[in-house]
């Protein structure tokens, strides 16, 4: 079934196509000020849906013109992601080694390679 905006598909694309974010309520301004015995507010559902099809449409002709090869992609950050070519510390959730490490916890050195606490030097 042919619509009444069939005629003037035309006009709307050149409209869109030099400001894109035009409303359907200023298209239907714009064609009652051309046609005002054929438009009115009555046909604002009408051209909302045929602007969702033409965006639609755009939308995917720059998608399919877009090869998939040339896709921009974020960059990668810089150094390697899992972490090995870290230089380094350890970080403090490392488990400790076989070396014994020294802390101070509530004021007593406790060697952390023993179960041994020290009272402080001092």
């Amino acid at each position: 079934m042919p619509s009444k905006l069939d005629p003037h598909i035309a006009a709307i694309e050149g409209w869109l196509a030099e400001q894109p974010q035009l409303t359907a309520l200023a298209i239907v301004g714009r064609l009652s000020e051309k046609y005002p015995e054929e438009f009115g507010t009555k046909q604002h559902s009408i051209v909302q849906r045929l602007l969702r099809a033409l965006r639609r449409k755009a939308a995917e002709q720059l998608v399919a013109e877009e090869p998939l090869g040339d896709t921009p992609t974020a960059a990668p950050l810089p150094g390697a992601m899992d972490g090995s070519g870290y230089v380094g510390p350890d970080p403090p959730t490392a488990p400790p080694t076989e070396q014994a490490w020294k802390a101070t916890w509530r004021g007593r050195s406790v060697d952390i390679g023993s179960t041994a606490a020290t009272a402080p030097s001092g």
